[in-house]
Order: C-alpha cells, then sequence, then structure tokens
C-alpha cells in the first residue's frame, strides 16, 4: 500500500512537472496581443506610481495587476520599461500550473488514479495551456473557480471554518478578477440545486440507488446531508470573507473607494455587451462556437485541431456521474497483516461528481447562448470538462477486468494523450500567432517584431536617440499593442484625429488615414509597409534623413 502512494505521488510529479515545461518554457517566443499589451501597461502604470482605478467600462478586475507586482518586486523591475514578457506572464503560468494540482485535489477524494488522470488532461490541454501563457485575467479565473468548488466540498464534510473562509476568499478573488464571476457563482448554485434533485430522485430507490445497494449491501446510501445542519454563523463568515477579499481588490488597497460601487454598476455596461451591443458586435458568434472549437477546427491549409478525447471521455464521465458514479477506494488490513482495498459509496463523494455533471453543463450552455464569445472564455468550462474526462478514463478503463480490455484502452488513451501534447506544443510555438490556430484571436502578426526592429535602429542613428518623435495616427485606438513595444519612448503621440502638423521623425497610419497624413506632411519621408494583425496594414513613414543616416549605417556595417 505504501508503495502504491508513492507511485502515484511519483506520477503526480511527472505529471506537473511536463505541465511545467509546457507553460513555462520559453514564455517570450509569441509576440503580445493586443489585450495583453493593454493589461501589461496598466500594470506598468500600477508598479510605477502605485495608482490604480477600476474601469468599470472597459478591461476587467484588478487581481492580475496587484498579483504580479511581488513577481515585478522579486526580478527587481521598478519600471514598465525594465518589464519583460516573461517576468508578467509568469503570473498566469503559476497560476496554471497551480490548477492541475487543484484538479488532483478536487478529484483525489473520488479516486486518486481518476485523479491523476484528471490531472493529466488538464496538464496536456491545448485551451487551458495556451493562455496559462497569456498574460490576461482568464487562468486566473479559473483557477479561483476551481478554488472555490475545492473549499466548497470540504466544507460540509468537516464543518471548519477554515474550508469555509477559504471559501470566501475564493469567492471574492473571483469577483475581483472578472465581472463574468457572477455567472460562475449562478452555475454552481444551480448545480447545487440539480445535484440535490438528481440525489433525491436516486434516494427516492430510482437507477442508481438500486444499483448502489446492490453493489454495497452492507452500506446502503444515506440521503444527502450537505443542506442538513448548515452553520449560519460560518455562512455569514465566509461572505464576509468574500466581500472583504472584493473591496480589498476594488478599492484599490483602500485608496479609491468609488471602485466597490464600480463594480456593482459594471453590470450594467456588461449586459449590452453579452448582447452584441457596440464594437462587441464584431465579437458575435453562433452558439456552437466553442464546440467547435473543442471539437474539430480546421482553417485552410495547416493542421487540424480538436480536443475530442477530452470531449468524448467527459461525455463518458458525464454519464456515469449520473448512472453509476465512481467509489472511495478504502485501505484495510487482514488478520494476516495484507491489505486490501474496498469501494464505499458515500453520498457526499457521488454528489461531486454530479455536481461537476450539472456545473458543467450550466456553464457550458449560459455561455454558448451568449453573442459574445471569445475563445479563452470557454476555459471556465474546459476545466470541469478535463475533471469529467479524467472520470470518464478510470470508468473506462475499470469498465471491466479483462487484461486486453485493459490494455486497449491504456493504448487509446496514451496516444489521444500524445496527440494534444504534440498539438499544444505546436499551438504554443511554431502556431502560436497563426490564424489557423484555433486560439488564435485577433492576435498581433509576427511581423510586429520586424516594425519595432526598424525603430530601434531609427532610434540608433537620431541624434537624441530614444527621445525620437512617433506619431501614430489609427482611428478607432485601433493601434494595440503598440505602447507595450514603444513603452522606452516616451515621445510618441496616438491621436484620434488628424493634426495640421503631422510631421514627426517616425509617422504610423492606417491605409485609410495615409493619403490624408502624407497631404499634410512638410518633411520628405521614406515610406514602407508594415503589418499590425493578418490582413491589417500600418503604412510606416521615416524621415528621408533619418533612413538615409540608418541605410548609411547598414551598408558600413
Amino acid at each position: 500500500m505504501k508503495g502504491l502512494r508513492i507511485i502515484e505521488i511519483g506520477l503526480l510529479l511527472l505529471v506537473l512537472a511536463g505541465a511545467a515545461v509546457l507553460r513555462f518554457y520559453d514564455l517570450d517566443y509569441r509576440v503580445m496581443h493586443g489585450d495583453e499589451a493593454n493589461q501589461a501597461m496598466k500594470t506598468g502604470v500600477l508598479l510605477e506610481t502605485g495608482e490604480y482605478a477600476y474601469d468599470p467600462y472597459e478591461h476587467h478586475g484588478p487581481t492580475l495587476y496587484y498579483l504580479t507586482l511581488p513577481v515585478l518586486w522579486a526580478g527587481g523591475v521598478t519600471s514598465k520599461v525594465e518589464m519583460g514578457e516573461t517576468a508578467i506572464r509568469l503570473v498566469p503560468a503559476a497560476f496554471g500550473l497551480g490548477l492541475v494540482l487543484l484538479s488532483w485535489l478536487i478529484l483525489s477524494p473520488i479516486d486518486r488514479r481518476a485523479a491523476l488522470l484528471g490531472a493529466l488532461l488538464v496538464g496536456l490541454s491545448h485551451g487551458l495551456v495556451y493562455y496559462s501563457r497569456y498574460y490576461i485575467q482568464e487562468t486566473l479565473f479559473v483557477f479561483f473557480a476551481a478554488g472555490l468548488v475545492w473549499c466548497g466540498f470540504h466544507y460540509p464534510r468537516s464543518r471548519r471554518i477554515g474550508w469555509a473562509l477559504a471559501a470566501g476568499a475564493f469567492l471574492g478573488l473571483l469577483h475581483a478578477t472578472k465581472e463574468t464571476g457572477v455567472l460562475v457563482v449562478v452555475a454552481m448554485l444551480g448545480a447545487l440545486v440539480a445535484s440535490w434533485f438528481l440525489d433525491w430522485i436516486a434516494g427516492g430507490g430510482v437507477g442508481t440507488a438500486r444499483q448502489l445497494r446492490r453493489e454495497n449491501s452492507g452500506e446502503k446510501p444515506a440521503p444527502h446531508s450537505w443542506f442538513v445542519g448548515l452553520n449560519f454563523q460560518h455562512l455569514a463568515a465566509a461572505l464576509g470573507m468574500a466581500l472583504a477579499v472584493s473591496v480589498l481588490f476594488f478599492s484599490s488597497f483602500f485608496t479609491h473607494a468609488r471602485g466597490p460601487l464600480d463594480s456593482i454598476l459594471t453590470y450594467t455596461t456588461y449586459l449590452g455587451r453579452a448582447e452584441g451591443h457596440g464594437s462587441s458586435g464584431l465579437h458575435e458568434h453562433p452558439w456552437y462556437y466553442y464546440l467547435w472549437l473543442l471539437g474539430y477546427y480546421y482553417r485552410e491549409a495547416g493542421p487540424r485541431w480538436s480536443e475530442g478525447l477530452i470531449l468524448g471521455l467527459a461525455l463518458v464521465g458525464g454519464i456515469t456521474c449520473t448512472w453509476r458514479p465512481l467509489g472511495m477506494r478504502r485501505a484495510h488490513s487482514s488478520s494476516d497483516g495484507d491489505y486490501y482495498c474496498s469501494t464505499v459509496y458515500t453520498p457526499d463523494l457521488i454528489f461531486l461528481q454530479r455536481f461537476l455533471l450539472t456545473y458543467t453543463l450550466f456553464l457550458l450552455v449560459g455561455f454558448s447562448i451568449i453573442p459574445y464569445k471569445t475563445p479563452w472564455n470557454l476555459l471556465i468550462f474546459l476545466h470541469p470538462l478535463c475533471l469529467l474526462a479524467g472520470l470518464g478514463a478510470w470508468r473506462l478503463l475499470g469498465a471491466s477486468r479483462a487484461v486486453w480490455w485493459r490494455a486497449a484502452v491504456a493504448l487509446v488513451l496514451a496516444a489521444g494523450c500524445i496527440q494534444l501534447a504534440g498539438q499544444t506544443w505546436r499551438g504554443i510555438f511554431t502556431y502560436g500567432a497563426d490564424v489557423r490556430n484555433p486560439y488564435v484571436y485577433a492576435h498581433t502578426s509576427s511581423a510586429i517584431r520586424r516594425l519595432t526592429d526598424r525603430v530601434d535602429g531609427i532610434e540608433a542613428v537620431h541624434p537624441r536617440g530614444e527621445q525620437l518623435h512617433i506619431n501614430v495616427f489609427r482611428p478607432g485606438g485601433d493601434y494595440w499593442p503598440l505602447p507595450w513595444y514603444f513603452r522606452a519612448y516616451p515621445n510618441v503621440g496616438y491621436w484620434p484625429n488628424l493634426p495640421e502638423n503631422c510631421d514627426a521623425d517616425i509617422i504610423l497610419a492606417s491605409p485609410e488615414t495615409a493619403p490624408a497624413v502624407q497631404s499634410r506632411l512638410k518633411n520628405e519621408y521614406h515610406v514602407e509597409m508594415h503589418g499590425l494583425r493578418p490582413g491589417v496594414l500600418m503604412p510606416t513613414f521615416i524621415r528621408k534623413d533619418l533612413w538615409d543616416a540608418f541605410m548609411a549605417g547598414r551598408t558600413t556595417d
């Protein structure tokens, strides 16, 4: 028995090590997405000034910014110029790795082998890995939701206030991370009611209850006790903790009094966004959009993408959660000193499995019917899908005692995991910013590095160096992530409208504004074309004398 535990721990460490490689290796390989750059610049302002004020119209909650500060301080970073992609992406990557461990912790009370498989699928999932390397709130959001599930499961089992307070802290962090946290909480409450209803049906002698009674003749399933004897003082303490954590972050650590109020008023803005009002209409997609990304994605030439293994195993896990949930294996010592295991069905473990199923369904349906969709929004239900898939994989392995069956299932699972790992590796490196990747969405073109190299080259021959003057004329604020890449240059102007004098050392325009810009220029310029995103061009004007000096230097080299 002790040897078995050591093997399980060794396998868990192996899963964590593999997940760490996928999440931490070469974090600055991919160019910055516009949303990442936007978040990074807000973190930079917080780092330099210590100031942050929640914006109820754009962006999300402040946890990402504040939780990045310790990483930057540890690295001796004091300004946004010193910040690098690797430093800031360490934060979501760490939470992504933590999510793998948390997955094991959630499932291990049910079955440690199923927990290992669930953690493995979380560790390999293309979507979960890709956005663990992305400086946005999503991975933190999923981690806090999973933490709430974990603590919410353990509190009723122990009735200890520590679990209640921890659940409250996760709830507060969830709210302080993304506004859609309220949808997650609604899904959890709906899943609690639905699971209780399923329990009630089973307890009434229908389906599962009859099977359990047959298999455990000495231990009949008892009515579930989650809602029996609730300690309202603990409940109040948990809600108080959630409120305190939320207020702490939204008030910018008690320096911005209006923040907590804005965190409530913001839902009027997000309600309109969910319905596709304004620019949000650009992100309207059909109801099956998320299933399309996960099931089978193919765009012109290039690889075909699928996380069908997770979907298929989750389906098996979901069906068995309803029909025949997994039990808890308990070790016993025999009279001759040996150990043996038996399966014990306990109501709370059955309830947890049904909760995971109904919680996933509520999230999947809820986020699918909202017209506003972006690929990273699927993470919130992709994670519990992986947990269900872990349960389904173990159920398949245990469906028969025949060696040939277990060997065949193990081979299929191994092949599927190899496919997931290879796909994830291609997704984060070879196709990290390629539109043929299902998770690449309105992403910056890798060609942005050619532009930044050009600006750095002009800066090298400019008499005032980094004090050179850059004008950016792109309507509608469509210039991100340029502020991130130009953060070392203090004289950059981002213009919503064209001024009479457009001249500068370097001018970046849109194809629509370029003719008007050119007509207002007084100096002579070299003109070349750069790309912001695939299909989004950026005519670039470089003052002729600087261009000549730059070319002369290249000729000399």
